[in-house]
């Protein structure tokens, strides 16, 4: 250990003597070992790490696969769950849950609320959830105590649970909160415990959770409103677990009859799924992120290998001393440590500053939590697993950049190495092959970056010019949501939307104001339904398509730029009166009456009940994503009839509650924003406004995935590529120092200086060639994995692949010029003097 010590101080002092090979060296292996462990933090966090609940390998979701048009899969509803859990063999436990988010009132002092106390009324994150749910996952309460089963039935006193992030934010983390009340939805509930901050279901901004409170004898046993979740019996599988439900499905409809019938089931070939719940967490982002952890792989490669290449250069220079201490005895063991501590010491250094790079790196990218699509990205950070990682990858790259020289120049006979030292460099062109396989594995890796780059850039062009079916330009988009306590008189709730939507078209700047409970491209809030159309009768044994619904005012389609193809849009909504008309998208008419004039033709949204009028036309949107096909949409009028109409009997009329108010201007949307929040918040000061933003950021966030990707394959290949540059730079800029005699005496004969230009960017051009050959052959092979993150473009696209040639040959070309220009101005007279 001492020897080493000693080998690691001695080596220290000489990189001192050559700072600037020291300080090349160190900023490369930072940058690629930096790269390297902040990406694998990022995966250690996402996909490695278990989940922050007891056993929770034993942890699955509970789903069900359908073959019905419009849907493919779908959850639980409240009989399957009570089913389920009352007669299954397979799980522990079993519980239901889905997301609720709630408006939270202020604190009044008679409910014990104190000057101290943040007063005012927000939108939080919330979850309905079955008591259950905290057994299933296994986690405590962090004060007071979780739901119980009491709790958890129709007409049970209101409670809540704080999330340990709420309870901290508006009570300070007061330890006497338990007991307390807090306005909900405008109902006083009291606060029964709180939850630690792993507790993460049904999202992770979760911040509160109330009862489901299912009424058994009051069952929709075929809305599948919830999700489910279980606990698997020791040594049962997931696939025998998925059997056991299967064999209870049937046995349903029998316990809660309703809608879902065991024909039904039948019909639509319904499947019990049983899946780890990590897999339902995580989705398919295990994906993107392996990709990226490969790219930057491959720069670490390459800055190895530029490091190796600064290290060969290095140990050429010290040949003659090498060669002098191995005919006084030096042993070659001695000689190889005395390299290798060189390049201990440089990754060492290397790999500190580059756990601070990868720090830095994950904190920007928890703030960026809300901006991209990655789950779980609370759960990143730099651990005691991303530090072992860290550590193993600097002594990989110590041993890289350092075992090929020193094991050369120890390795060489000391008469080899004294004559080689003395002769011309024509002697020394037997190292340029290693030198130039270097910078061609250099190149060739940064073309296999620059590829997936190309792929991916191209792929975000054809995500970005789909045609989304709305102009997002100039239009703001904010919500509310209405409690059912102050807004469940008949009518309460259309007053209230119609008075806003007037308030805000009074703005100066507003040229357009609609209202809807679904924006396109979001995937919360969607409902479906079935549509049974007048005059066209099912075949026996099939089943109705489902469609989207959307709740939208008269002027939803003009404020968001949807185009209305035929028909009228809907009148000015009236609270008194239930209107019974529809709007249909364009793939909704083509699915029904192709061919036809939709306009008057007639459907149910349900088996039984009011026939709806179609009064229009509108044209197709993406209401789930860029890169999925455009949704058939229905859109019905805000104010509409529940239940069939019958004669001398009022309509029971019916208006959402949660809504998007959208607004198109004339000015840029960060100065109206303000202004309508204003007026929204004016109306009713207890209804918070929220999820306030731009149509464009909406879009944006539809293919943030796709940009997240390409962010990070295009920061890789650049360092990749600059990386590149440098070696083949050195490489050339060290053959012509070598080759000075040669080109001085070239020069004396009668080369002329284009002559020598051109040489010297020959051979820069032949090893670009070959590294440009083999990135191109990896290229092909590699980009397949690329596939599933693709979009309208194919993983061997030749513009992609040519274009990061292309790139490539003029980066070389670059790279070259300046070793060129100062071979061709070489003063033959002075260079042969200095010989």
């Amino acid at each position: 250990m001492n020897s080493v010590l000693v080998q690691l101080r001695l080596a220290s002092r000489r990189l001192r003597r050559t700072p600037a090979f020291a300080l090349a060296a160190v900023l490369t292996l930072t940058l690629g070992i930096g790269a390297t462990t902040a990406v694998f933090s990022v995966i250690n966090g996402v996909l490695l790490q278990p989940l922050p609940y007891v056993r929770p390998e034993r942890l699955v979701d509970l789903s069900h696969t359908i073959t019905i048009s419009g849907a493919s899969r779908i959850e639980q509803s409240d009989a399957t769950y009570l089913y389920y859990r009352r007669a299954n063999h397979a799980f522990s436990g079993i519980a239901a849950y889905r997301v609720a988010d709630v408006n939270v009132g202020s604190l009044s002092a008679s409910a014990g609320g104190t000057a101290g106390d943040d007063n005012r009324a927000e939108r939080v994150a919330a979850g309905r959830v079955s008591a259950t749910l905290f057994g299933v996952l296994g986690v405590p309460a962090l004060r007071g105590r979780t739901l119980t089963d009491d709790d958890d039935r129709p007409g049970a006193p209101p409670v809540v649970v704080l999330g340990q992030r709420l309870w901290e934010r508006k009570f300070g983390g007061d330890p006497a909160v338990v007991g307390r009340r807090l306005q909900i939805d405008g109902v006083s509930r009291e606060i029964v415990g709180v939850m630690p901050a792993r507790f993460r279901l049904p999202t992770a901004k979760s911040d509160l959770w109330v009862p489901l409170g299912i009424d058994p004898a009051n069952t929709a046993s075929a809305a599948f409103d919830y999700r489910g979740v279980a606990r698997l019996r020791d040594g049962v599988s997931p696939q025998a677990a998925a059997a056991d439900l299967q064999r209870l499905l049937p046995e349903v409809p029998v316990a809660f009859p309703g809608r879902l019938t065991v024909s039904s089931i039948s019909q639509i070939r319904m499947q019990a799924v049983v899946t780890p719940l990590r897999d339902v967490v995580v989705g398919d982002v295990g994906r993107v992120l392996w990709v990226v952890l490969g790219a930057v792989g491959c720069v670490l490669l390459v800055a190895c290998a530029n490091v190796m290449n600064l290290f060969l250069v290095r140990a050429e220079g010290r040949q003659h001393e090498v060669a002098v201490r191995r005919a006084l005895g030096a042993g070659r063991w001695a000689l190889v440590m005395e390299f290798m501590s060189e390049g201990i010491v440089l990754a060492t250094i290397g790999g500190t500053l580059a756990v601070g790079l990868a720090a830095i790196g994950v904190r920007v990218l928890r703030s960026l939590e809300g901006a991209i699509d990655i789950p779980r990205v609370g759960d990143v950070g730099i651990d005691g697993a991303v530090l072992a990682v860290a550590g193993g990858v600097t002594i990989l790259a110590a041993l890289l950049v350092s075992a090929l020289p020193s094991l050369r120049s120890a390795s060489a006979a000391p008469a080899g190495l004294l004559s080689e030292a003395g002769r011309s460099a024509t002697a020394g062109r037997r190292r340029h092959h290693v030198r130039h396989g270097l910078v061609v594995a250099q190149l060739a890796l940064a073309l296999v970056l620059l590829a997936g780059a190309g792929l991916m850039a191209r792929s975000f062009a054809s995500l970005r010019a789909v045609p989304a079916g709305f102009d997002a330009t100039n239009v703001f988009t904010v919500r509310v949501a209405l409690p059912r306590s102050n807004y469940s008189a008949p009518g309460a709730a259309a007053r209230y939307i119609i008075r806003a939507s007037d308030d805000i078209a009074a703005l100066p700047g507003v040229q357009g104001v609609g209202v809807a409970t679904k924006l396109p491209l979001v995937p919360e809030a969607r409902q479906d339904t079935a549509a049974f159309v007048e005059s066209r009768p099912l075949a026996p044994g099939t089943m109705p398509a489902l469609h989207q619904v959307v709740f939208a005012s008269p002027g939803y389609l003009r404020a968001l730029g949807v185009p209305l193809i035929a028909g009228r849009a809907f009148e000015r909504p009236d609270p008194e009166r239930a209107v019974r008309e529809v709007i249909v998208s364009r793939s909704v008419a083509d699915r029904y009456w192709r061919g036809e004039a939709a306009i008057g033709k007639r459907l149910r949204l349900a088996p039984v009940g009011d026939l709806y009028t179609v009064v229009g036309v509108a044209g197709d949107v993406r209401g789930t994503a860029l890169d999925q096909p455009p949704d058939e949409i229905i859109y019905v009028p805000l104010v509409v009839a529940l239940g069939a109409s019958r004669p001398g009997v009022p309509d029971r009329r019916w208006t959402p509650r949660e809504v998007a108010f959208i607004v198109r201007t004339d000015r840029d949307v960060a100065t109206i924003a303000p202004r309508v929040e204003a007026a929204v918040r004016a109306i009713d000061p207890s209804v918070p406004t929220y999820g306030a933003r731009a149509m464009t950021e909406i879009v944006a966030q539809a293919s943030a995935r796709t940009s997240f990707t390409l962010a990070l394959l295009g920061i890789a290949s650049t360092l990749a590529l600059v990386l590149g540059a440098v070696g083949i730079y050195g490489v050339i800029s060290y053959v012509v120092s070598l080759r000075t005699r040669e080109i001085a005496i070239r020069m004396a004969l009668g080369a002329r200086p284009q002559d020598v230009r051109r040489m010297v960017s020959r051979q820069a051009a032949s090893v670009a060639a070959v590294g440009i050959v083999v990135g191109l052959v990896g290229a092909l092979a590699l980009m397949r994995l690329l596939r599933a993150l693709l979009f309208g473009v194919s993983p061997t696209d030749p513009v992609a692949l040519a274009g990061a040639a292309a790139l490539l040959i003029a980066v070389s070309a670059a790279a070259s010029w300046i070793p060129a220009r100062r071979a061709a101005s070489l003063d033959p007279a002075q260079a042969l003097r200095a010989e």
